[in-house]
């Protein structure tokens, strides 16, 4: 089933056009037999998403024509009949075609006129399914001789020969059609083969050519300038893979690759704007603790720069000043200094207090996580106080004393607690990003940030690896 995206979704990534003098524009017809008196939807992939592009109206022998500017952007369309029944077809260099099918089988009763580039795109379609659909019985046939190490092996010998025959077909397409649209996909699903790991003088097997081999051959036959990648399906999908399984997850490893990969975009606009947006994204808000690094990085190298022209003003300064309120709070950086008011009305610096760690727990006496969250951190306080020097700074964020103070008695919270409302030292929220409860930061004794935004149940396990492998506070 195709999920259609609304059409306004898609207003950051409008596409930078072309204009193609002397041609008339795009004039493809369909017709689709078992269809009458209806409306279709004209649909294109971008990214990881579907967007409806057009509607189109159909008569009683279910013929509709698509006419599109010679600059619509080139790139993988949809025709949708029915909210389950859809075909794809390719918008290249051929400007006037006809497809005709029939509703309930549109691949296999496809036919195909004037268009080189979609009979192409249908052949290595059909074939592609052909060759699944014979793995896919030969896996069933495996599945029930499990115990037959003979018959297994000439299942898989047999398997073996058909993906090398579907290989071998793509790779003629590519040599064949090198600036054919089937190409462009082909380049961008294949995966690179490593060859026999070599031998290294010292007579051991070399054990990390294998990474080096795949990460260098990625994005073999894939052109970062060719806008065409962008209206696929494949193109995210892979993008994502590389940075979260291919590149190395470190910080530093993976700025490196992103400014690689945005610089091999920029010849072609609206690639680079696309890489500028997608590292953005995905590093604004991280997955990995550290990694709001890279999102500064990008926001300090392209958005303070002027180079993200394509968005308003307002949205460009609202993420330089996303960046400018996290970056104090990089994992590294020293924590910005609270001094609060604790449970006997006395002022508490938390720069001055002594632990070799020191946990900033920032919470809530009617917040439901900080409910299950605060007996974890009980138990691991207790147990390991004095093993590892640590204190808890708890920074409560209502502003009704009785309710502070009952909540702390009630959850026998034994550690450092003070009242955020009454502080010396500014909005702990702007200073500490906190936009719900609970967050908690891990600081060295030098008031470092080595950990931040952490699940209770982690910092245990983290405080004992910093303790074990790292230099000791």
């Amino acid at each position: 089933m195709i999920k259609l995206k609304p059409a306004w979704l898609f207003v950051i990534f409008s596409a930078l056009t072309i204009v193609v003098s002397g041609q008339s524009g795009y004039n493809i017809k369909f017709k689709i037999n078992g269809l009458k008196d209806t409306t279709c939807l004209i649909a294109y992939y971008y990214s990881n998403g579907t967007y409806i592009k057009d509607t189109l109206k159909v008569d009683a022998s279910g013929r509709c024509t698509y006419k599109a500017p010679a600059d619509l952007p080139k790139g993988l369309y949809v025709l949708v009949i029915t909210d389950k029944q859809y075909f794809d077809f390719v918008v290249n260099n051929d400007l006037k075609f006809s497809m005709e099918t029939t509703k309930g089988d549109p691949m296999n009763k496809m036919i195909i006129k004037d268009s080189p580039e979609n009979e192409l795109f249908y052949k290595y379609l059909r074939y592609n399914k052909e060759k699944f659909s014979q793995v896919q019985e030969l896996d069933d046939k495996a599945k029930l001789v499990a115990d037959k190490k003979d018959t297994l092996k000439m299942y898989s010998e047999k398997i073996n020969k058909i993906n090398k025959e579907l290989i071998a077909f793509k790779l003629g397409i590519v040599a064949k059609f090198p600036d054919s649209f089937t190409a462009l996909m082909i380049n961008a699903m294949k995966e690179p083969e490593v060859p026999e790991i070599p031998i290294l003088s010292n007579g051991r097997p070399d054990s990390t050519f294998g990474y080096r081999y795949y990460k260098s051959h990625f994005w073999d036959g894939t052109d970062f300038t060719d806008d065409r990648l962008l209206r696929t399906p494949v193109f995210h999908n892979k993008l994502k893979k590389y940075f979260e399984t291919v590149v190395v997850q470190n910080p530093d490893s993976v700025i490196r690759e992103v400014d690689i990969y945005i610089e091999k975009a920029r010849p072609n606009p609206e690639m680079f704007k696309y890489l500028v947006w997608f590292t953005t994204y995905r590093y604004e808000n991280p997955e990995y603790m550290g990694f709001d690094k890279v999102f500064i990085h990008i926001v300090d190298k392209y958005y303070v720069t002027g180079q993200t022209t394509w968005i308003t003003k307002s949205v460009n300064d609202n993420i330089i000043k996303k960046a400018n309120k996290i970056r104090p709070l990089l994992i590294g950086e020293k924590a910005p200094n609270m001094i609060m008011q604790d449970t006997s009305n006395q002022l508490v610096s938390m720069h001055n207090i002594t632990a070799d760690f020191l946990m900033l727990l920032f919470w809530d006496p009617d917040c439901g996580h900080c409910e299950k969250e605060i007996p974890i951190i009980k138990e691991f306080y207790d147990q390991n106080k004095e093993k590892y020097k640590f204190e808890i700074f708890a920074v409560c964020s209502d502003t009704s004393l009785v309710k502070w103070k009952n909540s702390i008695k009630k959850k026998k919270m034994n550690w450092i607690n003070v009242d955020g409302p009454r502080t010396l030292t500014g909005d702990y929220h702007e200073q500490y990003d906190i936009i719900s409860t609970p967050v908690i930061y891990l600081l060295d004794k030098k008031k470092e940030i080595i950990a931040k935004k952490l699940p209770a149940e982690k910092i245990g396990g983290f405080i004992e690896n910093y303790y074990k492998y790292s230099k000791k506070p």
